[in-house]
C-alpha cells in the first residue's frame, strides 16, 4: 500500500509539472499564431475603373477597431496598366459617400503609415505617414498600418468602425476597364493575450507545486 501511494505520488507529480510545462509551451506558440488574423485575402482583386467616380464602385472592407488594436494592410499592384489608390475612411464618412455616390478622389481618409518595399530588396528604413497612397509608385509593394489616427509617423489608437477602400484606373484601351491589385487586410490578435496568460497558468502550476511539496518535506522532516 505504501509503495502504491508513493507511486501516485510520483505520476501526479509528473502531470502536474508536465501540465505546467506544456503551458509554457503553448504560450511562445499561441503567441505566434494568433498574434495577426487574416481577415481578407484576395490575389487579385478585380474592381472597374469607374471606381474613381463612385464610392459604390470602389472596394470596400469594413473593419472594427477596437482599443490599441492594430490594422495592417499589405497591398500591391503588378498588372500592366492598372493604377490604384488606397484610403480609409471613418465608417460615417464611407456611409455618407456611399449613400451620395460621391466621387471617390473627392472623399478624405484618415492618416495611416506606411512602408515601401521593392521586389528583391529590404524594406524602407523608415515608414511614412500619408492619408492616400497611390499604386504603382517607386516601390510595388507597400506595408500600411492604421490605429485611427496618427501623429508624425507614430500611431494613435482610435476605436471605432473604418473602411479600408481601394480606388484605380486602367491606362490600356478603352475596351479595358477590369482594375487589378492584390490586397490582404490583417488585424491584431490575441497572440499577446494568450501568450501572457498561458506562461502565467505555466508559472503558477508549477510554484505552486514546488511551495506544496517543500511544505510537505518541511512537515515530514521537521515539523513532526
Amino acid at each position: 500500500m505504501v509503495e502504491m501511494n508513493k507511486f501516485l505520488k510520483k505520476k501526479t507529480a509528473y502531470i502536474i509539472l508536465g501540465i505546467g510545462a506544456l503551458c509554457l509551451i503553448l504560450g511562445p506558440m499561441f503567441g505566434m499564431v494568433f498574434d495577426k488574423m487574416t481577415i481578407y485575402d484576395s490575389k487579385p482583386e478585380i474592381i472597374q475603373e469607374d471606381s474613381a467616380d463612385g464610392m459604390t464602385k470602389a472596394f470596400a472592407y469594413p473593419v472594427t477597431l477596437n482599443r490599441d488594436q492594430k490594422l495592417i494592410i499589405e497591398i500591391s499592384d503588378f498588372y500592366q496598366n492598372s493604377s490604384v489608390t488606397i484610403r480609409i475612411l471613418a465608417n460615417s464618412v464611407y456611409q455618407r459617400a456611399y449613400s451620395l455616390n460621391s466621387t471617390t478622389s473627392g472623399v478624405s481618409g484618415l492618416q495611416f503609415v506606411y512602408s515601401e518595399f521593392g521586389y528583391g530588396a529590404t524594406p524602407a528604413g523608415s515608414t511614412v505617414g500619408t492619408n492616400t497612397l497611390t499604386l504603382p509608385a517607386n516601390g510595388i509593394f507597400f506595408y500600411i498600418e492604421f490605429m485611427g489616427d496618427r501623429t508624425g509617423d507614430s500611431l494613435i489608437s482610435w476605436p471605432g468602425d473604418y473602411y479600408v477602400v481601394v480606388y484605380g484606373s486602367n491606362s490600356g484601351p478603352a475596351s479595358e476597364i477590369n482594375v487589378l491589385f492584390d490586397i490582404q487586410i490583417k488585424v491584431d490578435g490575441p497572440g499577446e493575450a494568450l501568450y501572457n496568460f498561458f506562461i502565467l497558468i505555466g508559472v503558477l502550476i508549477i510554484l505552486i507545486y514546488l511551495m506544496v511539496a517543500l511544505t510537505s518535506v518541511l512537515k515530514a522532516n521537521y515539523l513532526r
